[in-house]
């Protein structure tokens, strides 16, 4: 068993004494529905990070498309598609059992995130699925999320991380191949490093709709 923390904070009420209180006017700025604003990032917007639960975990997981591939279909619902991953379902099958899902917009050089929390359900509404094409492209199915909290989150962590400053990347050649990395933690012997490179990049360059 792992020795407590004599330094964890245990209660909320600890937790709030320990910093300053948000400012009322950003929780003025959190709304129920979507502004005009937030139309307009979610149009800037190439990816979104989707969190959703189980009785028996968390998830997180990135959806990507074209700007704007999360479509809004009324001031309180929008919906993102599913495309070809690597076929575990994690966040549909999340889904579909708690119902609900926390989504974390990005667009790029803008020092603000775009955050939307709601009720979610899964999808085959053709009315739906058609918003969604993508490349030519109908996807098979799809996450319609009720808007329940909608609001802009300071990007201090943007500014922290350099991410939009290309000069401030990290140095990456020292990082193996995902062939390599496959290999490695999956103990993969029946193909080479080579061959599961080939076949991951595959998939990047033919398989993403």
């Amino acid at each position: 068993m792992a020795e407590a923390d004599p330094y964890q904070i245990t209660t909320i009420d600890a937790l709030r004494a320990h910093y300053d209180a948000p400012s009322p006017l950003l929780q003025r700025s959190k709304l129920d529905f979507l502004h005009d604003h937030m139309l307009h990032y979610m149009r800037l917007a190439p990816i979104v990070c989707i969190a959703s639960e189980t009785d028996g975990g968390l998830d997180a997981s990135p959806r990507g498309g074209e700007p704007g591939f999360v479509k809004p279909l009324d001031r309180k619902t929008l919906a993102f598609a599913d495309w070809p991953g690597n076929n575990k379902m994690e966040t549909f099958s999340n889904v579909i059992t708690s119902g609900r899902v926390g989504m974390l917009f990005m667009a790029p050089r803008l020092d603000v995130f775009m955050r939307i929390n709601g009720p979610a359900i899964v999808t085959r509404d053709p009315a739906v699925l058609d918003r969604l094409v993508e490349q030519g492209k109908t996807p098979k199915a799809a996450v319609k999320v009720t808007v329940n909290e909608a609001y802009f989150h300071c990007g201090k962590a943007f500014r922290r991380s350099g991410l939009w400053k290309p000069d401030a990347w990290p140095d990456t050649a020292s990082f193996p191949s995902v062939g390599k990395v496959l290999s490695d933690m999956a103990k993969i012997t029946e193909l080479s490093v080579e061959q599961l490179d080939t076949f991951y990049n595959h998939g990047l360059e033919h398989e993403l709709y």
